[in-house]
């Protein structure tokens, strides 16, 4: 909780132009690049970003989808995870996972069918079926 009210005060400097802060803010932009960070499993992930872009807008639809299997990478941080073991009696296994979202258009039956493809061996059967239902509004 203490995080989240320091990142939103400096966020919040930044945003006010206080020098320390916007400088920090830029060497960090540089160093990250453009990557996005989202704490969540793979399954859940991939799953969020196809159900909300399918949704959002109905007039015109699209889903954020890896446009393979490729496109859905896991490295394994086996360093963190040693270190991890010697600090805390039972920890989770941490691994950095990579997905190169594409923006596919619902209607392009060439595309849309290899993306489900792809992200079928990374989603549970529930979460695939929330996909499906997302991707076919009034039919179910």
């Amino acid at each position: 909780m203490r995080t989240d009210v320091a990142l939103n005060a400096f966020l919040a400097a930044v945003e006010q132009g206080d020098p320390e802060c916007a400088r920090a803010w830029e060497e960090w932009s540089t160093r990250e690049g453009r990557e996005t960070y989202a704490y969540l499993t793979k399954d859940e992930l991939l799953t969020e970003f196809a159900v909300t872009s399918a949704r959002a807008n109905p007039a015109r639809p699209t889903v954020l989808l890896p446009s393979c299997a490729d496109d859905i990478v896991v490295r394994q941080r086996h360093y963190y995870n040693r270190y991890l073991t010697k600090r805390l009696a039972n920890p989770l296994p941490d691994a950095k996972q990579l997905v190169l979202f594409r923006n596919i258009p619902v209607p392009d039956s060439r595309i849309l069918p290899e993306a489900l493809a792809g992200v079928r061996e990374s989603l549970s059967k529930h979460d695939l079926a929330r996909v499906y239902v997302a991707l076919t509004p009034g039919r179910g």
